[in-house]
């Protein structure tokens, strides 16, 4: 039986052993996305976009939902019923980052409750709902690439909501 000898330091200092085993396993704790990513969420609350046409089943589209922990879902809206999610994930640091220069956004603007005038009849929303406020973008029927209509926008609250909108779809896809 062959015996391999240790290094001195680590016959001498068994404590030196632990010790450096220990901040390796901590320091090893701070690259765990998980970890990470809850610390620097920027969200206090849950973020919640809808993007949905109105039509004879009634509200149907998308439901994107932000963690406070800045985990998402995608989920189906077919009438009253949001289906059970068919996308799940974790924003990246650089993600987060850009939410919060949104939000930041967001939060100077204080974005009103209605925008873009009355529903019509087949009219697609937009509605974001942060921090017990809900701010809703009527849009006409069929309603069209966010960014084109974010460059035919007449006002900053309309430009910003979708810009918002746009870049959360964006980050977390459908």
């Amino acid at each position: 039986m062959d015996v391999v000898p240790s290094p001195r330091w680590q016959s001498c200092c068994p404590c030196l052993v632990a010790a450096a085993a220990g901040i390796g396993l901590a320091f090893l704790g701070l690259f765990i996305p998980g970890n990470l990513m809850a610390d620097e969420c920027p969200l206090s609350a849950p973020l919640v976009l809808k993007d949905t046409q109105s039509g004879f089943a009634g509200e149907t589209g998308n439901v994107w939902t932000i963690a406070p922990d800045c985990s998402f879902t995608v989920a189906r809206q077919v009438g009253l019923n949001v289906f059970e999610p068919h996308k799940h994930g974790q924003l990246t640091a650089q993600q987060q980052t850009q939410l919060k220069e949104l939000l930041d956004r967001m939060t100077a603007t204080a974005l009103p409750a209605q925008l873009g005038g009355a529903p019509q009849v087949n009219a697609r929303r937009i509605a974001l709902d942060y921090g017990g406020k809900q701010s809703v973008l009527n849009l006409p029927p069929g309603g069209g690439d966010l960014g084109a209509l974010r460059a035919a926008a007449g006002d900053y609250s309309t430009r910003l909501m979708l810009d918002l909108a746009d870049s959360l779809k964006s980050m977390v896809g459908s």
